[in-house]
């Protein structure tokens, strides 16, 4: 019974060394291991020959005819001859005396029909049907054994003790094939086992990584944490994202991260509110969703508990959208739909304004003709405060309407050294200094000197009247990159987070006399010269106005105006 089952065991022991490789490449086919079962029971015939030497009954079911059977079941008669060839060879090798009885049934060449004809369904069959297939090849070798036996006149009478071991041989040799058959098959499908889950492992490998790439190249924000808070999965936005507190983080240092253990005076508050939501989400909390400002923009944020199959809480999934220009876009439309409202207001009244300064200029200029010339400079000041109130009136049109303005290449240095005088005469009346810090090698640029002039005044004013005495306004010019920057600095109060989303909306001032235009008509000004405005307020300590040019966008313009 050893002696057939060491096929088993040689086979079993090649098949678990082959490894994954040969499981990728199919081994496991039935030409795949066909050869290994061919050496295996080889190796078992010749065993059994071995030890039939010491067999003491002529009516005993030789082993090796068991492992014949086995083998050839597994790799069909074309292989089977091999099998079929040891045994006859080994039957001359271990017998000086053969005849034609011992070599058709101990060598199983009597039987070998019969099991190639079983052999052609045996691949398809059950594994119960296998194992009584085996079976009844092994009776049948046995039965016939037992006949030609007791054909033979020289044969020994068979007493009771060796009918019990002719039995117990029989017994033997069904439950060593059955053992073999039974092993095969289980070796043969936790093979084919392993090989799906090779295969299944590849798919979830390949998977993963389209789901990693999928989520790197998407703008969205997603992170997932396990349940204890710790980074288990994030993409290049939100590694981007998380850098403006951590520089020194990348992707392979952020997993594991211990994200909901971050301090509040390690992290921006924006980010700490982040944290704050997760941690209630982990509680049990269900989808959290909400809109942030982290400082750098504004955020959408969707945070997603995940559970297990039983229900048990795994994780949470981050996702986040920079809605920062969205929200810049919606203001602009907010802002043009203001000034839309502005200038419908300005075309019903600017008319019915004009006409009574127009009349009021009219006769001072007829009173003037015939006052004494000592008060010729009270009408030029009356005169000329008209003037500015008309240019107000200008101003306010400008304002509601888009309009296209003259501009020509100068150096900004020059607009403003022509309002220092000015400025600073402002200034003394209020006890105050400016300082005019100018940059170097800064490029011209395409102004309309009368509109820069405006804007410098009310930016300029705007500070001074936000300080105390002995304040001092800050002036300074400064390239960075393609770009020029005239940024104007006050040590004033500062501006709340609230009002600086306001600043630049029509008819708003926390002033208490004003009519809230200022900074709407220069943010006017700044976009007609294709620039922008960035405020940076610290209450309390200062406001800083940065206006932006783009000499570039100039440039291409009047190049493509000249073609």
């Amino acid at each position: 019974m050893l002696s057939v089952g060491s096929a088993i065991f040689f086979f079993m022991g090649v098949i678990e060394r082959s490894g994954y490789d040969s499981l990728h490449n199919g081994r496991l086919a039935w030409r795949g291991y066909s050869p290994v079962i061919v050496v295996s029971f080889a190796i078992s015939i010749m065993i059994c020959w071995f030890f039939s030497m010491y067999s003491a009954s002529p009516y005993a079911l030789h082993m090796g005819v068991v492992s014949l059977i086995v083998g050839v079941m597994y790799i069909g008669p074309l292989r089977g001859i091999v099998l079929l060839g040891l045994g006859i060879a080994m039957y001359f090798i271990f017998n000086n005396h053969w005849s034609w009885n011992g070599l058709l049934i101990d060598t199983g060449l009597l039987l070998f029909p019969f099991i190639c004809l079983i052999s052609l369904r045996f691949r398809i069959a059950t594994l119960k049907v296998k194992r009584s297939f085996v079976a009844s090849l092994i009776l049948l070798s046995a039965v016939l054994s037992m006949i030609i036996s007791l054909l033979n006149q020289n044969a020994v009478p068979m007493s009771p003790e060796l009918w019990i071991m002719v039995v117990m041989i029989v017994l033997a040799a069904l439950a060593a094939g059955d053992y073999c058959v039974q092993a095969i098959e289980r070796i043969i499908e936790k093979k084919e086992i392993d090989r799906q889950m090779l295969r299944l492992s590849n798919k979830f490998i390949t998977e993963a990584e389209k789901l990693r790439q999928i989520m790197n190249v998407s703008p969205m924000i997603i992170t997932s944490l396990d349940e204890h808070g710790r980074i288990t999965s994030i993409n290049a936005s939100a590694l981007q994202l998380m850098k403006r507190s951590f520089p020194d983080m990348t992707a392979e240092s952020a997993i594991g991260f211990h994200f909901t253990g971050l301090q509040k005076e390690d992290i921006t508050p924006g980010l700490h509110e982040v944290v704050t939501l997760t941690k209630a989400a982990q509680a049990g909390q269900e989808t959290i969703n909400k809109l942030l400002r982290l400082g750098y923009g504004s955020f959408y944020v969707n945070i997603v508990p995940l559970r297990t199959f039983s229900e048990e809480p795994s994780g949470v999934v981050i996702l986040s959208q920079d809605t920062t220009e969205l929200e810049r876009l919606r203001n602009e439309l907010d802002h043009v739909e203001q000034l839309s409202l502005v200038g419908k207001m300005a075309a019903s009244i600017t008319h019915e304004i004009r006409n009574p300064m127009a009349v009021v200029r009219g006769f001072l200029q007829l009173m003037q003709e015939k006052s004494p010339p000592s008060l010729d400079h009270y009408y030029v000041i009356v005169m000329d405060e008209l003037d500015r109130a008309n240019s107000i009136i200008n101003d306010f049109l400008s304002l509601a309407q888009n309009r296209v303005v003259e501009k020509q290449w100068i150096h900004l240095h020059s607009i403003i050294e022509e309002l220092l005088p000015l400025l600073w005469a402002d200034a003394n009346l209020r006890g105050q200094s400016i300082v005019f810090v100018p940059g170097k090698d800064l490029p011209e640029l395409n102004l309309n000197s009368k509109e820069i002039k405006q804007l410098i005044l009310n930016l300029a004013r705007n500070g001074m009247e936000s300080m105390d005495d002995k304040g001092e306004l800050k002036i300074e010019t400064y390239c960075h990159g393609n770009e020029v920057t005239m940024s104007i600095q006050d040590i004033g109060p500062g501006i709340s987070p609230d009002k600086l989303e306001k600043l630049f909306e029509p008819f708003y001032t926390t002033k208490s006399k004003g009519t809230g235009l200022g900074l709407s008509l220069c943010l006017s000004i700044v976009e007609r010269h294709h620039g922008r405005i960035q405020v940076e307020s610290e209450e309390g300590v200062k406001t800083t106005f940065n206006v932006i040019f783009d000499p570039s966008h100039d440039q291409v313009n009047s190049t493509e105006n000249k073609d």
